[in-house]
């Protein structure tokens, strides 16, 4: 599978490192902005990139590229995929899928008319431990409170403070707590119970109306699921579901859970250990496989997670006046 890169930050950075391990992948191309050129340059010749573009459409044009994968900002996420999905290009977009939820079901329905793939790029899916929970679920009985914490202080926070507005916590660029390090609490807690009946945002607003942090309440048939994330502070991180015979506990942020244990009565067993280090490799495998086996179909039930969360996300947002 050959895939052109977007973009040259950390998660970039982290996407070529781990798409250099699996011998059925290539990067035979990387698009930059012009003033981002000697960045895109140096990742080039440290992974062995044969070629730099800065023209977009010259680099959609290359009939090497069998997929392009987006590690942009937010707000660009959907015009670069949809330009993409146009050229006939498959895409790999990294999370959140889209800003809006109308942009995502419009990018889904060009993928199915052309027969191309359209991936969300979130780890969790593909996660042992994510998994392990899975499967072990019916195990705690009749569900009756989640909660999901994943709180680190951003390294751009301290810039936010100074009144330099970089786009982790720009409004303009789709910014903001709830859009990424709250997203996976709602990937995770939507992946195990579906879309909720009903969700409310309670945002930490900072001074250019951004959420630097906030908590997400779902709620569902019998039980709420309490999502809390901040890039304005930390703490320890997790996620903990709680039912009438037991409860499993997740340690450390869902995303890059290390370890997950059942509790029932006095008996702790372990469900999954995997040492996550932030790394791809597992997602990026799985959707090489799909590519290659035209499973479709598996690519196309994840399409249709990525798009109810996107309407999760809408229905947040507008209840806490961000949208």
């Amino acid at each position: 599978m050959k895939i052109g890169v977007v973009g040259n930050g950390m998660i970039v950075e982290r996407f070529l490192k781990d798409a250099a391990e699996l011998d059925s992948v290539e990067i035979p191309s990387l698009c930059i902005r012009e003033q981002s050129r000697s960045k895109g340059e140096a990742l080039a010749q440290t992974f062995g990139i044969p070629q730099v573009q800065t023209d977009y459409p010259a680099f959609l044009a290359q009939k090497e590229i069998d997929a392009v994968y987006l590690g942009i900002s937010n707000h660009v996420h959907y015009p670069y995929a949809k330009a993409a999905l146009e050229a006939g290009k498959h895409v790999i977009c990294e999370k959140p899928f889209t800003v809006h939820a109308a942009e995502a079901k419009e990018l889904a329905q060009i993928a199915r008319d052309n027969g191309l793939f359209l991936w969300e790029a979130f780890k969790i899916p593909y996660s042992p431990v994510y998994q392990a929970i899975q499967k072990n679920l019916p195990g705690v009985g009749q569900v009756k409170l989640v909660q999901c914490n994943y709180s680190r202080t951003s390294s751009r926070y301290g810039q936010y403070k100074e009144g330099r507005i970089l786009p982790a916590f720009d409004p303009k660029t789709a910014g903001g707590c709830l859009y990424d390090i709250n997203l996976y609490n709602l990937h995770f807690v939507t992946g195990l119970f579906g879309k909720p009946e009903r969700v409310t945002y309670h945002a930490n607003k900072g001074y250019n109306g951004i959420d630097t942090s906030g908590v997400g309440i779902l709620q569902y048939d019998g039980f709420y699921a309490v999502c809390s994330g901040a890039k304005d502070s930390g703490s320890p991180c997790g996620a903990v579901i709680q039912g009438e015979d037991g409860y499993i506990q997740a340690d450390g942020p869902v995303s890059s859970a290390k370890k997950a244990w059942l509790m029932k009565g006095q008996t702790k067993t372990c469900l999954a250990e995997f040492e996550d280090n932030g790394q791809l490799t597992e997602e990026i495998a799985e959707f090489e496989r799909q590519f290659r086996e035209r499973d479709f179909d598996s690519c196309y039930r994840m399409l249709a997670h990525s798009l109810m969360m996107t309407e999760v996300v809408d229905e947040a947002l507008a209840s806490a006046g961000l949208l």
